[in-house]
């Protein structure tokens, strides 16, 4: 009976080089797209972050295949925090696209990868985009608008760090 061995063809002892991740890791995955999008912020959150405990469906017309979303107010009504869940991209695709947004951060929040990712300056504006990376293909966006501007950005990244960890797990 014959004995045979494999040989990898790396020579003894050369590492075999490993595949690197395309993106940040997301650890603890979680699943917003089957939830209803305004109990994904808990009351006690949205009163932390100064809005109206329970947010409500924008019921307003849909620019182009914008995403549905829920919209929580200031009690004054001036400042507004929405969140909509994007189904069909990964976070990576803002990491790829830093270039794109004058104003643009790699942020984590609540333990997942984000990012603030705007055409213009949040605190000249008054208004301040976060991606958060759910699950892989999953990112929800926050979007807060104020009137009387002090850090929207701010205000959006309080709401989802309350957050995060009441969200469905991915299966």
């Amino acid at each position: 009976m014959a004995a045979m061995t494999a040989c990898s063809g790396g020579g003894a002892g050369t590492p075999q080089p490993q595949p690197q991740p395309a993106g940040p890791q997301i650890s603890n995955p979680k699943d917003v797209a089957s939830a209803d999008l305004c109990s994904l912020v808990p009351a006690d959150v949205a009163a932390s972050a100064g809005l109206a405990p329970n947010g409500q469906m924008d019921d307003g017309p849909k620019i182009g295949d914008s995403e549905p979303a829920c919209s929580w107010h200031s009690a004054d009504g001036k400042d507004t925090f929405r969140l909509s869940a994007l189904t069909d991209r990964s976070i990576t695709t803002y990491y790829d696209s830093r270039s794109q947004y004058p104003d643009f951060q790699e942020l984590t929040i609540a333990g997942h990868p984000a990012v603030r990712a705007n055409d213009a300056d949040p605190k000249q504006s008054g208004a301040c985009s976060l991606f958060l990376g759910t699950k892989d293909g999953q990112v929800v966006h926050a979007f807060t608008t104020q009137v009387n501007i002090t850090d929207p950005c701010a205000t959006s990244q309080k709401a989802l760090e309350g957050s995060v960890p009441s969200w469905p797990a991915a299966k």
